[in-house]
C-alpha cells in the first residue's frame, strides 16, 4: 500500500497549490479560476514550471522569476502540509475496517471513503486557515458542505463509530429478550422525519429571537438579513437531507446505508445546534456576541461525519485546546478574540483518529464504576 499513499501525497501537494490559492482570493472575494497564478508585487503571470509543488518554489529559491520579490514561505508550507495530510487521511483508511462491509479491502468501498474523506481533509484546511487569517469562514465554503456533507459522510463511514446501539440504530433495529433482531424502517422513517422536520421549525422560529438579542448588540439590518439567509439555507438544506434519509428507508429498508445516513442528519443538527445556542446563551449572559455565526455553520457539516457524540467530543476537544492556547494569549496582550475555526478542525481529526479509543476508555470506566 505504500505506492498509493505516495501518490496520494503528491496529488495533495497539487491540491495545495489550488488551496493556497482559495485560501488568497475567497476572503477577497476574487475568482479562484482567474487571472492565472501571478506575481503580487510586478502582476507578471508564473509560468506551469514555477507553479509546481515545492519544486518549483525550491528552484525559484522563494523568489519571483521577473523582479526578485520574495515569496511567503507559508505557500510551500501549506503544499507540504497537504501533501501529508492527504497521504495520511489515505493511510489511515485503508487500515481500518469499514463498518458496512467488515473489512479494509473492498476496492470500490475503500475508494469512495478516501475520496469523501480526502475531500473533508481538504475542506477543514482551507477554512481554518482562512479563519486563522481573518477570522471568517466564507459562506461559500460552509453553505455548499452543508449541502453535500451528510451523503460524503455516508461514503466515509466515520460517524457510527462512537454510536453503537444509540439512535438511529435503536429506531430502525428492535432486539427482543433473546437477541434476534428486527428491522423496523418505519420507525426509522418516523423518527428521522419528526427530528428534521422539527429541526426546520425551530430554525425559523429562532429567527425574531435571534433578531431580538443579537439587536441588542450592534448588529445592523445587514447581518440580520446575512444571519436570516445562512438559517434559511441551513433549513433547506436539512429539508433535503431528512427527505433523503426517509425516501432511502422507504426504498431500501433499513440497512448500513440508510443508517449512516439517518446518522449523517443527526450529527449535522447536533452541531449546528450546539453552537447556535452557546451563541444565544453566550451574548445573553456576556452582554456581547459570544460566537462566530460562521463557526456554527462550518460545524454543522463536520457533524455529518462525526456523528452527534462525536460533536461532543472535538467541542470538547476544541474549547480544551482554544483555552490552552488563548488564555496565555491574552495575558501577553494578544487580545481578547480567537478564530475557534482551527480548534475545531483540529478537534475533528482527534476524533476521526481516536474517537473511537476515548469513548471505549472513557464510556467503558463509567460502566465499570457504575456496575462495581
Amino acid at each position: 500500500m505504500l505506492i498509493p499513499i505516495l501518490l496520494a501525497g503528491l496529488l495533495g501537494t497539487f491540491i495545495g497549490s489550488f488551496l493556497n490559492v482559495c485560501i488568497h482570493r475567497l476572503p477577497r472575494n476574487l475568482s479562484v479560476v482567474h487571472p492565472p497564478s501571478r506575481c503580487g508585487a510586478c502582476g507578471t503571470r508564473l509560468p506551469w514550471h514555477d507553479n509546481v509543488p515545492i519544486l518549483g518554489w525550491l528552484l525559484l529559491r522563494g523568489r519571483c522569476r521577473a523582479c526578485g520579490t520574495r515569496f511567503s514561505i507559508r505557500y510551500l508550507l501549506a503544499e507540504l502540509a497537504c501533501g501529508g495530510l492527504t497521504a495520511g487521511a489515505v493511510a489511515w483508511a485503508t487500515t481500518r475496517p469499514l463498518l458496512v462491509s467488515g473489512t479494509a479491502w473492498d476496492p470500490v468501498l475503500m475508494g469512495g471513503a478516501i475520496a469523501a474523506l480526502v475531500v473533508l481533509v481538504w475542506w477543514l484546511a482551507v477554512c481554518a486557515v482562512i479563519d486563522l487569517d481573518h477570522t471568517i469562514i466564507p459562506d461559500e465554503l460552509t453553505k455548499s458542505f452543508q449541502v453535500f456533507a451528510p451523503f460524503l459522510a455516508v461514503l466515509a463511514v466515520t460517524n457510527g463509530a462512537l454510536e453503537d446501539g444509540s439512535f438511529p440504530l435503536q429506531w430502525g433495529i428492535h432486539q427482543d429478550v433473546f437477541g434476534a433482531m428486527t428491522a423496523q424502517p418505519g420507525t426509522l422513517m418516523t423518527w428521522t422525519g419528526a427530528l428534521g422536520g422539527g429541526a426546520i421549525l425551530l430554525l425559523l422560529a429562532s429567527l425574531p429571537l435571534a433578531r431580538a438579542i443579537y439587536g441588542c448588540h450592534g448588529w445592523t439590518e445587514e447581518d440580520h438579513r446575512g444571519f436570516a439567509q445562512g438559517v434559511r439555507w441551513f433549513a433547506g438544506a436539512t429539508a433535503l437531507h431528512t427527505s433523503a434519509a426517509v425516501g432511502a428507508v422507504a426504498w431500501w429498508g433499513v440497512t448500513a446505508w440508510t443508517l449512516l445516513l439517518a446518522q449523517a442528519l443527526i450529527g449535522s443538527l447536533v452541531g449546528w445546534f450546539s453552537l447556535y445556542l452557546v451563541g444565544f446563551l453566550g451574548t445573553v449572559a456576556f452582554r456581547r456576541n459570544a460566537m462566530g455565526f460562521g463557526d456554527v455553520k462550518f460545524l454543522a457539516p463536520i457533524g455529518a461525519f462525526v456523528g452527534p457524540l462525536g460533536v461532543v467530543y472535538l467541542f470538547f476537544a476544541a474549547s480544551v485546546l482554544g483555552a490552552a492556547i488563548g488564555y496565555p494569549r491574552r495575558l501577553l496582550g494578544g487580545g481578547r478574540e480567537i478564530p475557534f475555526g482551527p480548534f475545531l478542525a483540529v478537534g475533528t481529526l482527534i476524533v476521526l483518529l481516536f474517537g473511537a479509543w476515548i469513548h471505549a476508555h472513557f464510556f467503558g470506566q463509567l460502566a465499570n464504576l457504575r456496575y462495581d
